[in-house]
């Protein structure tokens, strides 16, 4: 898992967001839920500094977004 550097401008001004993520692209998911209404990802870029902390978990995967939220779902069927 790589960290991602996102610049984010924003109604208040331009912003920092770090995130872990596989990819470039899912790094802007991992942030959507740090984001305000009205913000835009102005850049994504690779963070290489180690010594930094993420602001936010891993985004999920497709298969995580797609299971049942209910324990037991599959007990169910």
């Amino acid at each position: 898992m790589k960290l991602f550097r996102i610049v984010v401008h924003g109604p208040g001004g331009d912003r920092t967001i770090r995130v872990p993520s596989p990819t470039e692209v899912q790094a802007g998911d991992a942030a959507a839920p740090l984001m305000a209404e009205g913000d835009a990802i102005v850049s994504v870029e690779e963070e290489l500094d180690a010594s930094q902390v993420a602001d936010a978990a891993p985004p999920k995967t497709q298969a995580e977004e797609l299971t049942p939220v209910t324990p037991g779902a599959a007990a169910a069927d």
